[in-house]
């Protein structure tokens, strides 16, 4: 009772507003306290805004390249939403590539992305004689039954390409025919590679893909101006290398391919297993006649350690190439190892990469790598032998992934071999994951 007269006396005390003194009416805007430090904060978010804003930008459009284009095999789960807004997209973001003893190549893609069809540009430019364009247009599907068709037109020329010749020991093979008197490891290159392709993906089922791809193309080859000692044609007898000079061939090769992937995204570490097949099969149109075949299959496991994050992976990659009908293969055409981290320097009928990586998850875009490589090539199957085990080519390091769910988008990479210490940073040059039309 007290405490309600006491309410009503000050509510009857309370003076109207317009009898108070002009001074006594407080007016304007209320905001909340300075702190000390608040001023160097809001500066600092100004200056930062625009590299953070450009980095988001880069991220998405990286992200979505990754997701549509550059990995188109990748093919959108069942009722899985492919993440782009509903009137869709226009990414611009630039490409940058630099690797020990490569050539340092910068560049610009443009991805326009709708809920149905993307459209992609890439630029790349690394000097006079090296250079990169290519157009894709992508056709998307969900449903029952997820589907990819992709469209591209291709060119590349390439300045400093290094043939150090067949086998896991190129200087005591007698396949390769070094010029006499050359104190030369190996030769380089140039390169003008063109290409057309078409290639369709279908999701069979949830952890389920197979791909159809048939291409044409001609890659044309020369000495690398100016390489003096170093151009191929000076280190070994080109009249053996077939696919050097001369008649360029125009080259029709279709594959087909099919993965089964457990792991619940395809960038970040997660569990799950892997296990993909493919063949393929060329046949020259123009020029010297050419036919082969490819085989070759890859399995692996990713096996959580400690925290679904933190993931030990094993895989081992086989590659080989048949010649058919005892035509000559070009040179250039027989398998490399792109995927072994050390120095990519044998070629051969016949290659093998086993891989141990240990990764974890840093913050959700990034993480860490710890792995190791382990490669050998060989002229057949039957050629494999424990002989060669002498030769193993061996390399271990460290590296540093950024990755959306669905990709991996940059890279920064350091190992150590024999062969010497190997760096490589790249960023919206993404992951091939073993596709054999873009990485041969």
């Amino acid at each position: 009772m007290i405490l309600a007269h006491a309410t009503i006396a000050r509510a009857e005390d309370k003076q109207p507003e317009h009898e108070l003194d002009p001074e006594q009416v407080v007016t304007g805007i209320e905001e909340p306290g300075r702190e000390s430090g608040d001023a160097e904060r809001d500066f600092g978010n100004v200056v930062l805004w625009v590299p953070r804003t450009l980095f988001d930008y880069i991220f998405r459009g990286a992200t979505a390249a990754a997701r549509y284009v550059a990995d188109e095999q990748l093919v959108p789960r069942y009722r899985e939403a492919l993440g782009a807004p509903p009137d869709g997209d226009v990414f611009i973001f630039p490409t940058i590539f630099a690797e020990t003893g490569e050539t340092f190549n910068a560049g610009v893609r443009m991805l326009v992305d709708t809920p149905g069809v993307a459209t992609f540009q890439r630029f790349g430019f690394g000097g006079l004689h090296d250079l990169v364009s290519e157009s894709r247009i992508i056709v998307k599907g969900r449903g029952r039954l997820p589907y990819v068709i992709s469209i591209e037109s291709f060119f590349e020329e390439e300045s400093t390409i290094e043939y150090y010749g067949l086998g896991i020991v190129p200087t005591n093979d007698a396949r390769n025919h070094f010029q006499p008197g050359t104190d030369q490891e190996f030769g380089q290159y140039l390169e003008r590679h063109t290409r057309a392709l078409g290639s369709l993906g279908l999701r069979m089922a949830p952890e389920l893909e197979f791909f159809l791809s048939m291409s044409l193309s001609r890659r044309r080859v020369q000495d690398t101006p100016d390489s003096e000692e170093q151009a191929l044609s000076r280190v070994f007898d080109v009249s053996s290398l077939a696919g050097f000079g001369g008649e360029d061939a125009w080259l029709g090769y279709a594959e087909m391919a099919a993965r089964f992937d457990s792991r619940p995204y395809r960038g970040r570490p997660a569990p799950g297993a892997l296990a993909e097949a493919y063949t393929g099969g060329a046949q020259s149109t123009e020029g010297p006649p050419v036919s082969f075949m490819r085989v070759g299959w890859r399995a692996g496991g990713f096996i959580p350690i400690y925290r679904r994050t933190n993931i030990l992976s094993p895989v081992l990659k086989f590659d080989r190439l048949v010649p058919l009908g005892g035509l000559p293969v070009p040179f250039n055409e027989i398998p490399r190892q792109p995927e072994f981290r050390g120095f990519d320097r044998r070629r051969d009928f016949v290659s093998i990469v086993a891989s141990l990586d240990y990764s974890w998850q840093l913050v959700s875009f990034m993480g860490l790598r710890i792995f190791g490589d382990a490669a050998t090539v060989a002229p057949s199957v039957a050629g494999l032998s424990f002989e060669q085990l002498k030769h193993l080519r061996w390399a271990a390091g460290l590296g540093f992934d950024l990755y959306s769910s669905r990709a991996q988008l940059g890279q920064l990479l350091f190992s150590g071999s024999p062969e010497g210490v190997r760096a490589l940073f790249s960023l919206g040059e993404v992951e091939r994951f073993g596709d054999r039309q873009h990485r041969e």
